[in-house]
């Protein structure tokens, strides 16, 4: 609207409520004036004097529910949500099956956090009109099961939503988000596509597009759709960090950690983004780059796990081991029997050689996951490493009998852990060995500690 509208409705209004506060100055019990100038201080935004208004209203004439009912908008309005949510009880109370003070009833329990509440209010809205339109209550009612982890509930309700308002671009948005979380990626598509096609030029709906591209495997496509994504707003980070993920999944480390600095120009401070740019700059082989900023992730998120995994990691290959431990512990810190974090930290002993410590933290992996091919690994490590190559031979069997493939992607460790003294004794091991698979898995062990070139 222009301004020279936006006067004309002002000054439209205030004759409005002029021409009612006559009306009362001449009948004061005329409750449909009372009416007429709350619905007036509605439109020029002065809620408080229209909840007042209504109030007279219903006072005058009990079976105002109408008015009663927009006395409750209004006071919400104004921000006084508990006299809203009494008035709209008064109202179903008189007329359990006004969907609109439902409607409301429920979008203001969920804005309280009363998930339960909201849930039967915006259900019984539904019950009271299931073909209204634009379906709001169905609208809310999947935020609220999306806000109480039900997503298949919320894909459900918006799903209904669309079957009632099949133009409506927000409804179709919100559903491309509820599928890619869903793993449905081929329907967040078609979602997103059509919340684009009916007119939602937000940023939003071509980042879900992307995201399920590149789920899809259609990495240049989704990289496309991320370039459209920053094109409508420019000032949101994500299609940047997601559009650095498309470039480094194809192998271009260089435009990866363009778009990532180019993330955290746009969001100073995102540890995802400095995360992200780490590991760009670490596969380039700028090591101490990607160590600060893996560091500077955890300085602004210090429970940021995949920065301080990567941390880990480095430290580990890089041959730092003390700060490699401190990274590993850190991360164990509430995770006591994480076997993966305890498999890592048996390594990381393997390779200090203290291995009586290495031993320990592989048997209590072990223990947290009997199944877990890596913690029979790294058992099978450090017993080797210890002389117990009879053991050694029976964790790693123990390892291969969970994952036939395992050892493959065991080569740095092998690598680093074992030195050919010790691979000679498991050899001199196997040919005693009454288990006839044992020679095999030596052979693969020493294949891996050297590789064919």
């Amino acid at each position: 609207m222009t301004e020279k509208g936006k006067d004309e409705r002002t000054a439209r209004m205030e004759r409005v409520i002029a021409t009612c506060l006559e009306v009362l100055r001449r009948d004061p019990r005329n409750w449909a004036a009372y009416h007429d100038m709350g619905v007036a201080y509605m439109e020029l935004g002065r809620f408080a004097q229209a909840a007042e208004a209504f109030d007279h209203a219903h006072d005058l004439n009990r079976r105002d529910i109408d008015g009663l009912h927009l006395a409750g908008v209004a006071l919400a309005e104004a921000g006084d949500y508990d006299r809203a949510i009494s008035r709209w009880k008064e109202v179903v109370k008189a007329n359990p099956g006004h969907a609109a003070s439902r409607y409301f009833l429920g979008k203001t329990y969920a804005l309280k956090g009363m998930w339960d509440a909201a849930i039967h209010e915006l259900r019984k809205s539904i019950e009271a009109e299931p073909e209204a339109r634009p379906p709001l209550a169905y609208v809310h009612l999947g935020e609220v099961y999306l806000a109480r982890g039900k997503l298949e509930a919320a894909i459900s309700a918006w799903e209904k939503a669309r079957d009632l308002d099949p133009d409506d671009p927000r409804i179709r948005v919100n559903l491309g988000a509820a599928y890619l979380d869903a793993g449905r990626f081929e329907d967040a598509l078609v979602e997103s596509g059509e919340a684009v096609r009916l007119g939602a030029r937000t940023a939003t709906a071509e980042l879900n597009r992307g995201l399920a591209l590149m789920r899809l495997g259609r990495v240049q496509e989704a990289i496309e759709a991320y370039d459209r994504a920053i094109a409508l707003d420019l000032r949101d980070p994500e299609p940047y960090l997601n559009q650095g993920e498309a470039y480094l999944a194809r192998g271009n480390l260089d435009r990866a950690v363009e778009v990532w600095r180019k993330a955290l120009e746009v969001r100073p401070g995102y540890a995802d983004a400095h995360h992200n740019l780490g590991v760009a700059l670490f596969r380039q082989g700028r090591t101490e780059e990607a160590l600060a900023e893996w560091r500077q992730a955890l300085e602004l998120s210090p429970r940021h796990r995949p920065a301080r995994i990567n941390l880990a990691a480095a430290f580990t290959r890089l041959g730092r081991y003390d700060e490699a431990l401190a990274e590993w512990k850190a991360l164990l810190e509430g995770q006591e029997n994480n076997p993966d974090i305890l498999a890592n930290l048996s390594e990381v002993y393997t390779r200090k050689g203290d291995l009586d410590l290495a031993a320990d933290y592989a048997r209590q992996a072990v223990i947290a996951s009997p199944a877990h091919p890596r913690a029979q690994f790294v058992l099978g490590v450090a017993l080797a490493r210890r002389g117990e190559a009879r053991e050694a031979l029976d964790a790693w069997r123990k390892s291969v009998s969970r994952s036939p493939d395992f050892l493959v992607s065991q080569g740095p460790t092998v690598r680093a852990c074992l030195d050919d003294v010790t691979l000679k004794v498991l050899e001199r091991e196997a040919r005693k060995s009454s288990n006839p698979s044992d020679a095999g898995l030596v052979q693969t062990i020493r294949a891996l500690k050297e590789p064919a070139r």
